[in-house]
């Protein structure tokens, strides 16, 4: 996903069929605790739209009061004649038997309405990513003030935010968990508020980004000033990790726990065993394993940020030729082959650790990995000598039909083993390949809309013959005729059913879907195990909820000796996932989950929606919680932080025009982009993941 720059003026274009431009969406929630589905909660908030390319403009803008009473949603709109530059205040009562709302002291809402209070997370100033769309006024929140009947307040300020860092993200959120009202309780929520112009000529602004790729006006603990920072940071570094260099002492060189009290045959490569109803990795050598990890790791010169056409945002950008070459590149994407891109990572490795600064920078964060009490790495790593990693294959150069490979062409079963081959075979005996797996997350699941598409095909297709064959014998006991008419289609025999464009109906299409799925994944299990029968296979990282539907999870875990799935949440394991842990009794491996902090707004860095946090600490908190959740877990094996290192603040999407920002740039990393340690982050992983393997040991 990506933001668009402010000063364009554009609004978010989301394409549909037939490319179609549907109205930008521009919301912030200034207080907001509700479930829309379960029809609970409330929230006091602004919306607006635009059609098409066009701004939300400050005349459209609607202020609304949603209460919700677990039957129905009951909404309160007014569009008020609103000012720049006006110090706002608003008042909302509602659990009374009535919603009220106050705008300035005089009352604009008045009317019968319940309320049934939500157990979730409370937000407030915050913008949903999804409604973050262009507009000509920024809604800059001074207070906002939850009273409960007669309770204690809850009670948020939000810091001020110069207009550089507005330009790169206009809020800076607050969370709040376990803030939980009664039944019939009142509350009141208060909030004082600004409605600002953006700037006219945000060039005016620019450079945003200093010559380290932090940004430029801002100043916090950490953040490199000269190179003479980067000097004082190793110096600082190599003290901490003398200090914590015992912390795999009781480990094998897998991650492998030597004190668990039991152990098992060594094979020379990772496996899984249950011992007392818990699923555990084995490591090579035979020892039970929780495997933590960081992925993207080392990645000495990646993050590139496009910067052809935008110079004017970077106050010094790296030399072009000599030592500093390795930082520049094409557009990481390939979409504009003509774009040069720079990583400001790798320019300021160089300046950190001199000439030899690649071998230097490897081993350091290797060092890092082991002093931090990591397993090894996770994703999107390369395979090392040094450490275990969590290689993910690609099917590259394989023919698609409709999206994915047809398994049911014997040529592209052919194709997809020499692509593999090469990926796999040199490390069919190499011990530091935990699990293999293809793909990533939604772009291995089968749709619908694929299966329409390869019905619509022609009869020489084999995944079209496979599916009307599949739909005639299972789902219309061989009868032609009634295949033919549910289908709206005049066939008479099997080769009419191969030639026609059939329309068929939803459920027959979700049977096929499963039956085409299903035989997908089948293959590429088997052609892995056909180049390495040793090594886990891990599937695709399916992320729950993003699917057609939850017969997804169980279609992967019939063809994966472990579940691997990512899931950025706040919950290690919420309801659902719980039960489909369950039903498919299988181990399991959570390949991402991050709570990237959004530092008060006062750094750059996007919000991101999911799963941020406050601070460094804060971030801490939410990981030593989900790796302790985890260790529980009688199916979870393992898990991975996304990611290493902090994301360009430019982005790191390939692309080229006004934006401001192309791709992710979010604060994911456990390092920040001048390779500084985020060290509150950095210690309560490595509590977390040195208690870890005890914690699993004593759960049931």
């Amino acid at each position: 996903m990506q933001k668009l720059f402010l000063w364009a003026c554009l609004a978010i274009l989301v394409m549909g069929a037939g490319d179609v431009v549907r109205a930008s969406e521009n919301r912030f929630w200034l207080a907001n605790q509700s479930d829309f589905g379960a029809k609970r909660g409330f929230w006091l908030d602004f919306e607006n739209s635009s059609a098409g390319d066009a701004p939300c403009t400050l005349r459209t803008l609607k202020l609304i009061l949603g209460v919700a009473d677990g039957t129905n949603w009951h909404f309160f709109a007014s569009v008020p004649a609103w000012r720049y530059d006006h110090d706002y205040r608003v008042r909302a009562v509602f659990g009374t038997g009535r919603a009220q709302l106050w705008l300035d002291g005089q009352k604009i809402t008045d009317e019968p309405s319940g309320w049934k209070p939500d157990t979730g997370a409370l937000t407030a100033g915050q913008i949903p990513n999804w409604a973050h769309g262009a507009a000509d006024y920024w809604i800059v929140p001074a207070s906002v003030r939850l009273t409960p009947g007669q309770g204690r307040p809850l009670a948020f300020s939000f810091p001020a935010l110069s207009a550089p860092l507005m330009l790169f993200e206009p809020q800076a959120p607050r969370r709040v968990e376990g803030w939980h009202l009664k039944a019939g309780t009142a509350l009141t929520v208060e909030a004082t508020f600004r409605l600002s112009r953006p700037p006219a000529d945000p060039h005016s602004l620019t450079p945003l980004v200093d010559r380290y790729g932090q940004f430029r006006d801002g100043d916090w603990p950490g953040k490199t000033h000269a190179d003479a920072d980067l000097r004082r940071d190793r110096a600082e570094e190599d003290r901490r990790l003398q200090a914590w260099s015992g912390a795999r002492a009781a480990y094998d060189r897998f991650g492998g726990w030597r004190k668990a009290g039991w152990h098992d045959n060594a094979t020379g490569v990772f496996q899984t065993v249950r011992h007392n109803g818990v699923w555990w990795l084995l490591s090579p050598e035979g020892n039970p394993c929780f495997y933590t990890s960081v992925c993207t790791a080392p990645l000495a010169d990646g993050d590139r940020t496009p910067v052809t056409g935008r110079e004017y945002l970077f106050a010094g950008l790296p030399p072009r030729d000599g030592p500093y070459a390795a930082a520049w590149g094409s557009d990481p994407f390939a979409w504009s082959p003509n774009v040069q891109a720079v990583s400001f990572p790798t320019a300021n490795l160089i300046r950190k650790y001199g000439g030899d600064w690649r071998n230097v920078f490897h081993t350091r964060t290797v060092q890092r990995l082991k002093a931090w009490g990591f397993s090894g790495f996770g994703k999107w790593c390369d395979i090392e000598a040094d450490l275990p990693s969590l290689p993910v294959l690609n099917r590259g150069g394989v023919p698609t039909l409709a999206g994915h490979p047809d398994p049911f062409d014997p040529a592209t079963a052919a194709k997809l083993h020499d692509v593999l081959a090469p990926q796999i075979t040199p490390h069919r005996d190499d011990p530091t390949v935990v699990a293999w797996s293809l793909g990533n997350e939604h772009d291995e699941i089968i749709t619908a809309g694929e299966i329409r598409d390869i019905l619509g095909r022609g009869g020489d297709v084999p995944a079209k013959r496979a599916l009307v064959d599949e739909a005639l014998a299972a789902r219309y006991g061989g009868d032609v005729g009634r295949l033919a008419a549910a289908w709206g289609v005049t066939a008479t025999d099997r080769a009419g059913l191969y030639a026609a464009a059939p329309k068929p109906p939803d459920a027959d299409v979700e049977a096929l879907r499963q039956f085409y799925a299903d035989h997908y994944y089948a293959l590429i299990e088997q052609t892995v195990k056909s180049l390495d029968p040793k090594h886990l296979y891990a599937g695709f990282w399916i992320v729950p909820g993003w699917w057609e539907n939850e017969q997804d999870w169980d279609l992967i875990a019939r063809h994966c000796d472990v579940i691997g799935y990512d899931n950025y949440a706040f919950t290690f394991a919420d309801d659902r996932l719980t039960r489909l842990m369950r039903r498919t009794d299988k181990p399991t491996f959570c390949g991402e989950f991050s709570f990237p902090p959004q530092y008060a707004g006062q750094r750059g860095f996007r919000v991101y929606d999911a799963t941020w946090s406050t601070e460094d600490a804060d971030a801490g908190r939410l990981y030593a919680r989900y790796v302790a959740d985890a260790a529980r877990n009688p199916y979870c094996v393992g898990l991975a932080w996304f990611e290493y290192r902090d994301e360009p603040l430019t982005g790191r999407g390939g692309g080229h025009g006004p934006d401001l920002v192309y791709g992710e740039d979010y604060a994911f990393g456990t390092v920040d982009v001048a390779d500084h340690p985020k060290w509150d982050l950095i210690a309560a992983m490595r509590r977390a993941n040195l208690a870890a393997p005890g914690l699993r040991l004593r759960s049931k």
